[in-house]
C-alpha cells in the first residue's frame, strides 16, 4: 500500500486508533516513546514496542494486522465516501489536549465551532419538567454563544442538543460508536441536523458498535471538551453520574439542577450538589459561574476590538454587529444598539448579558454600553 506524504501522520494515527487492545492511554505513552510520529511505533520491532508499558503480544498483533490489511484504504474510502474527515493535532478541540488521556484522533462529520463549550447530560429516561429544563438551558446557552456538547442518546441529551439547535446554535455530538452506527436509530434526523450545526464527533472506526467500554471513553471527552459539565435528573449511578466525576477529576466545573427527594431522576444531582456541585436555576447560574473562563477563553481573541470584529470566530452575528456598533469609541444604550444592528430587543438584552460576562463590553452609569 502507498501513503501520500501529506496524509502520512493522519494515515497513521488511524491505523493505531484502531488497533484492538489498546487503549488512549497506552497509546499516548507510544507517542511519547517515539516522538510523536505514528510510522516510527509501526515499524518498530515487537522488542521496542514492549519498552512501553501496557502493550503486550496482543496488542502488536493487532497493529501489525491492521496495518498489513487493506483495512485502511476501505476505511478512508468509506469515510470519504460519506463526506466525514479523521482530524488530529490542532483540528481538535483545544481542551481536549488537557486530558491524561488524549485520543490520537477523532473521526468527524459536520464543522467543530470555535466557541467555548458546555456539556449537557442527564438521564435517558426524563420526566417532562427535565426535558423542558435541558432544553430551556441548551437553547438560552447557545443563544449566549456557548457551544452544546453532549452524548446524543435519549433524554436529556437529545433535549440538549434540540434547545441548541432551535436557537440557530452550534452543538458538539459525541457518539460511542462508529460514525456510522447511529444509536439510538430514531436520532437520526437529529444527526443529521447537527452535522449542519456542529459536528458528531467519534474517537471509534467506523462499524464499531457501542458497548460497556465505549460509553466510559465517549463521556470522558464529553466532559473533557468543556468549561462545564450540567447535570440534568440522573439515578445515583450511570452515564451521567461517570460524566460528572470525570470533569471533576478533569478540573471541569460541574452543574446539578436540584429536584424532588422522593423521585429516583433527582437522587443523582442531589448527591453532587451533597458533594460539592453548583447547583442551578437557570442558565444565569452557570453564565455568572464560568464568566471567568468565558473571558478567558473568549476575551484573548479581541485584544483589539477596533479593528475589524467580524475577524474573531469566537463571536456569533449579533454579538460581531453589537461589537462593530460600539466600536471606535460609540456609547449606545439599548434601544439605540436595537436600531443601529435591527436585532430584536429581546436578542440584544440576552446579547449584551453575555458580552458583559465575558468582559468584553461594559455598562456606564447613563445606561450607555461601551467596550471595555
Amino acid at each position: 500500500m502507498s501513503y501520500s506524504k501529506d496524509s502520512m501522520e493522519s494515515d497513521g494515527r488511524m491505523v493505531l486508533n484502531a488497533a484492538k487492545g489498546i487503549g488512549p492511554i497506552t497509546l499516548n505513552r507510544l507517542m511519547e516513546k517515539f516522538s510523536s510520529d505514528p510510522w516510527k511505533i509501526l515499524s518498530a520491532s515487537e522488542d521496542e514496542l514492549k519498552q512501553v508499558r501496557g502493550v503486550g503480544n496482543h496488542a502488536i498483533a493487532s497493529i501489525k494486522q491492521t496495518l498489513s490489511s487493506r483495512w485502511l484504504e476501505m476505511e478512508k474510502q468509506k469515510l470519504n465516501k460519506m463526506g466525514g474527515r479523521f482530524l488530529h493535532g490542532s483540528e481538535l478541540p483545544e481542551f481536549l489536549a488537557q486530558l491524561m488521556d488524549p485520543p490520537i484522533g477523532l473521526y468527524c462529520f459536520g464543522e467543530i465551532p470555535k466557541l467555548p463549550c458546555v456539556s449537557i447530560v442527564g438521564t435517558r429516561s426524563p420526566s417532562i419538567y427535565g426535558k423542558k429544563i435541558a432544553r430551556r438551558i441548551a437553547y438560552e446557552l447557545a443563544q449566549s454563544g456557548i457551544c452544546i456538547a453532549s452524548g446524543m442518546a435519549r433524554g436529556i441529551d437529545s433535549e440538549a442538543h434540540k434547545g441548541a439547535l432551535e436557537a440557530g446554535g452550534k452543538t458538539l455530538a459525541f457518539l460511542g460508536s462508529g460514525l456510522d452506527v447511529i444509536y439510538p436509530p430514531e436520532n437520526f434526523e437529529l444527526y443529521k441536523n447537527i452535522q449542519s450545526s456542529g459536528a458528531v464527533l467519534s474517537e471509534f472506526p467506523l462499524g464499531r458498535r457501542a458497548d460497556r467500554r465505549t460509553f466510559p471513553m465517549r463521556n470522558r471527552l464529553v466532559a473533557g471538551v468543556a468549561l462545564g459539565v450540567v447535570v440534568i435528573e440522573s439515578a445515583e449511578s450511570g452515564g451521567s453520574m461517570i460524566t460528572a466525576r470525570l470533569a471533576a477529576e478533569q478540573g471541569r466545573t460541574v452543574f446539578a439542577l436540584p429536584g424532588r427527594v422522593d423521585q429516583s431522576e433527582s437522587h443523582g444531582c442531589l448527591a453532587l450538589i451533597r458533594d460539592g456541585a453548583t447547583l442551578i436555576r437557570n442558565s444565569n447560574d452557570i453564565l455568572e459561574e464560568l464568566a471567568p473562563m468565558l473571558e478567558r477563553t473568549v476575551s484573548s481573541k479581541l485584544s483589539n476590538p477596533s479593528s475589524d470584529v467580524s475577524n474573531y470566530p469566537a463571536l456569533d452575528s449579533d454579538e460581531n454587529l453589537i461589537m462593530c456598533s460600539l466600536a471606535n469609541g460609540e456609547r449606545l444604550d439599548s434601544d439605540e444598539l436595537q436600531k443601529s444592528t435591527q436585532i430584536s430587543i429581546s436578542k440584544i438584552f440576552a446579547t449584551i448579558t453575555m458580552l458583559e460576562i465575558r468582559g468584553l463590553i461594559k455598562k456606564r452609569t447613563d445606561g450607555r454600553y461601551e467596550i471595555s
